[in-house]
């Protein structure tokens, strides 16, 4: 048993030497790893003189105004109220004539101008969009059942275009 006793012993002090010299060498590595900062001036402001803030003068608060209801429109020319004809045999009525303003209406989206009088075959070059102003110059023409007129947008594009369909109309009346 005593040689199992001085083996412990040993590996108990070469442990500890071992411990003792490792902590001596990180002590030696931090010592040289200081660095040195330069001195730090700081600066302070004092308080000379104290100021004791003044009260703003109290202002009436103005009283708050209503704003006026704005005016009732009440429309002078109804569109609609004009009076239709029928210009043309086996086509449907007519509130334009030649030298007419007419509006594009605000319900049936853009009007195509084309290049000629046929509706299904003549190809569109321009549109004409809700609540633009047209100038009829010349017409009507019946295509497919529909009167078309010849007008001129304010853009100065010139061509054929559907003033409706008997159901709906698409070309306004304008005064």
């Amino acid at each position: 048993m005593r040689i199992r006793d001085n083996i412990k012993y040993t590996l108990v002090c070469s442990l500890f030497s071992f411990l003792v010299f490792t902590s001596g060498c990180i002590q030696l590595q931090q010592a040289a790893q200081v660095t040195l900062t330069p001195p730090v001036l700081v600066v302070t402001q004092i308080v000379t003189e104290i100021i004791i803030p003044t009260a703003l003068p109290m202002t009436a608060t103005p009283a708050p105004t209503s704003t006026p209801a704005p005016p009732t429109l009440t429309p002078t020319w109804d569109p609609l109220a004009a009076p239709i004809y029928y210009p043309l045999a086996d086509c449907v009525a007519s509130r334009l004539h030649i030298g007419d303003r007419a509006m594009v209406s605000l319900v049936g989206g853009p009007n195509g101008i084309r290049y000629g009088r046929n509706l299904y075959e003549d190809a569109i070059l321009a549109y004409a969009q809700p609540g633009a102003i047209l100038d009829v110059t010349a017409g009507p023409w019946c295509s497919q059942g529909w009167i078309v007129w010849l007008v001129r947008t304010t853009d100065g594009v010139v061509g054929f275009t559907p003033e409706g369909n008997g159901d709906e109309y698409w070309l306004l009346p304008v005064k």
